[in-house]
């Protein structure tokens, strides 16, 4: 079943997933992923129900090993950010 956020490779497929602005979560969800980052000299080999955050402005390029399927996430927020001030009106 394709449910339009999962990516799946075959045998032999690779991609390229191109940096973007953010971080963001690649999360393996079947078989094994063979990943490299650019300016980075080590691969990882990441299984399903792992993952790994892509830092912004990484590139990757995935393989499955043979065959894998993966979802890229937006990470969630640190639960720890500050709040949101808004500024008072000074009465006249």
């Amino acid at each position: 079943m394709d449910d339009g956020f999962t990516t799946r490779l075959g045998a032999g497929q690779a991609l390229t997933l191109a940096a973007t602005r953010a971080p963001r979560r690649l999360q393996v969800t079947h078989g094994l992923l063979w990943v490299t980052l650019t300016g980075g000299s080590d691969d990882h080999w990441i299984s399903a129900g792992e993952g790994l955050t892509l830092a912004a402005g990484r590139e990757a390029v995935v393989e499955g090993w043979p065959t894998a399927a993966f979802q890229l996430l937006q990470p969630a927020p640190s639960r720890w950010s500050a709040p949101v001030r808004r500024p008072t009106l000074a009465a006249a």
